[in-house]
């Protein structure tokens, strides 16, 4: 490796980017860019009319050890099981269409954790997405990224934080087939935090991969 490469890749690891994260980000700034060209999008910015824009879904998943800070967490080949397990229901609602580029969305989950420990956790959090994909006209894909609050029904050992009230955050990808109507199937990491100290010490958190469905009303 030139020296001012190995220079940079030292730098990148100093400030903690993974190579993970190096690698995903490339792909989809290569993704994004491709489907900016892929077609048509809407021309203005619209707030969705009260009674338009809602879903439900439900995701079921079991947590891992792995963390998104270390980047290991989006990968599944190397994930290492905890004896934690999750099902959940959302309700999610489409806020703002950022001229089809991107949408603004709120959502409030009810999840329950059993395993090793057994407490409810409920969730409110707004979410922005990535709407154009170059494959959209073959299998329409949605892209989220997440930041909200986290109550659980008491302190859990998973955290290793010691507190109720938490920073959540959602990654999620969203795939919809048109055969599936108005259903969805959608693959997400929700990550539990104290957000650098802002709820407790610095440090704790949990990961936990899922799967689940949505239903888009309306569609």
């Amino acid at each position: 490796m030139h020296k001012s490469e190995q220079h940079k890749s030292e730098q990148l690891s100093a400030f903690g980017i993974s190579p993970y994260f190096r690698v995903a980000g490339s792909g989809l700034i290569l993704a994004l860019g491709t489907g900016l060209s892929s077609g048509a999008l809407a021309n203005e910015l619209s707030v969705t009319p009260w009674e338009k824009g809602w879903a439900l879904g439900g995701h079921a998943g079991q947590a891992v050890h792995e963390t998104v800070k270390s980047g290991e967490a989006f990968n599944p080949f190397v994930w290492d099981f905890q004896d934690y397990y999750i099902v959940s229901s959302g309700l999610q609602k489409e806020l703002v269409n950022f001229w089809g580029y991107s949408k603004l969305y709120a959502e409030a989950n009810v999840s329950y954790i059993f395993g090793d420990e057994h407490y409810f956790e409920t969730f409110l959090t707004p979410s922005i997405s990535w709407e154009p994909f170059p494959w959209d006209s073959v299998l329409d894909t949605t892209a989220y990224l997440g930041v909200g609050i986290s109550y659980t029904s008491e302190t859990s050992r998973l955290d290793h934080s010691g507190e109720r009230l938490m920073a959540s955050m959602i990654f999620e990808l969203e795939v919809q087939p048109d055969s599936w109507g108005p259903w969805s199937l959608y693959g997400r990491i929700h990550h539990r935090s104290s957000a650098y100290g802002t709820f407790g010490d610095d440090g704790g958190g949990s990961n936990i991969p899922s799967l689940g469905v949505r239903y888009h009303f309306g569609q």
